[in-house]
């Protein structure tokens, strides 16, 4: 049963494609460049492991940035800009970080829902598996919070469905 789409403009769509993908490449380096600025082993780890996260949903969607022929912006610039962004949250101490991505992320979930509804049809698989690195990063904060020791699990989760999925290690 074909699902009805809506009328998508192309221009809007691609540009929020790009956009998108570059604030990966982004996230990336800025998960890095915080774990700088903990002291915990434990909440380094737990920063690499997000920036890991978001490569993989970078790699997720370069292959749409090839196929509609979109040049993104070289990635030393972008994780230039990954890094500068650590500045509004170094201070931070590891609740209020986790509570701001708790708060704050849920926003970029309906960000890429949106970009879902638009996109073409053949786009959807790898536009799922961005909307779910975010959903993984939200349910790692909240598990954070709520003090779980297997906080990690959603984004080990993530990681290895993802590997299964495009053949990724």
């Amino acid at each position: 049963m074909e699902r009805n789409r809506p009328v998508t403009d192309d221009a809007t769509y691609l540009t929020t494609l790009l956009e998108y993908f570059e604030e990966e490449i982004e996230g990336e380096a800025y998960f890095y460049a915080l774990a700088d600025h903990f002291d915990g082993e434990g909440e380094r780890e737990k920063l690499v492991l997000m920036a890991k996260v978001e490569r993989r949903a970078a790699e997720a969607v370069r292959p749409l940035v090839d196929k509609h022929g979109l040049a993104p912006r070289d990635e030393s610039v972008l994780k230039t800009l990954g890094r500068a962004g650590v500045g509004r949250h170094e201070n931070f101490s590891w609740g209020q970080l986790m509570e701001y991505i708790s708060i704050r992320y849920p926003g970029y979930v309906d960000d890429f829902e949106r970009l879902e509804r638009i996109a073409p049809e053949d786009d959807l698989p790898a536009l799922k598996i961005l909307t779910l690195h975010e959903v993984a990063a939200i349910e790692f904060a909240n598990r954070e919070i709520a003090g779980d020791p297997d906080s990690l699990a959603p984004l080990r989760e993530y990681l290895e469905s993802l590997s299964v999925q495009v053949g990724i290690s």
